[in-house]
């Protein structure tokens, strides 16, 4: 018997060709979806769905699908975010950094968001989730702070991030009247930048990378 038999015949990994219609994400991990226009991946968690694109790349032929993250609860809230802000910055000093982590959990007892600072052994460009925490495992969203001006995911965040499913963020310059965020989705190998309001509403002076360089590469092309 092999592993689709086992789980009454859904794959772990799945591979489609949209057509008209595209089915409902059927893959115990993710699924492959080629379309109009490109290459997506799929996948569910309780908390949301993704459609997210790998390739941009035209496929003549095949109709297009929306890349979009598709919520089974309510989007994240401001409020969680101002917490959070107010909680790195009360936690670290402007002049003695030192990076924290944070994740964000659906409580089912209570029907709300609710977030956790989970980081151990911070320094100034490092620090370590302490995983053995329910909450940890439960996560939805995990976020942690950067040093000034370390704008993007480090290697090493790809290696501690790789092979789960849930969606990062790293807050930037927290001391700054107008600190960065940039999030992207973890699908297991997979890493796609995704913008803030995908998320939830965030606070006023949080400003979102990834919305300003995608609007900047729309007006070069």
């Amino acid at each position: 018997m092999n592993l689709t038999e086992i789980f009454g015949g859904q794959k772990f990994v799945e591979h489609l060709i949209a057509e008209n219609k595209v089915p409902p994400i059927q893959a115990i991990k993710f699924g492959y979806l080629l379309a109009g226009n490109g290459l997506f991946i799929r996948a569910k968690r309780k908390e949301f769905s993704v459609c997210l694109p790998l390739s941009l790349t035209s496929v003549k032929g095949l109709p297009d699908v929306q890349s979009e993250i598709i919520w089974h609860q309510p989007q994240i809230p401001s409020g969680i975010w101002q917490e959070i802000l107010t909680n790195a910055r009360e936690g670290s000093d402007s002049f003695e950094f030192k990076e924290d982590v944070y994740v964000v959990c659906w409580s089912e007892k209570h029907a709300e968001w609710q977030w956790k600072s989970i980081g151990m052994k911070r320094h100034y460009a490092s620090t370590i989730a302490d995983d053995a925490l329910e909450e940890y495992g439960e996560a939805c969203l995990e976020i942690h702070t950067h040093p000034p001006n370390a704008i993007h995911f480090s290697q090493m965040d790809d290696h501690d991030e790789q092979g789960k499913f849930r969606l990062f963020g790293i807050l930037i310059d927290v001391h700054e009247p107008r600190p960065k965020v940039r999030f992207r989705c973890g699908i297991y190998d997979h890493f796609v930048q995704i913008p803030a309001d995908e998320i939830g509403e965030m606070p006023a002076e949080l400003f979102d990378l990834n919305s300003v360089e995608q609007a900047i590469k729309k007006q070069w092309k």
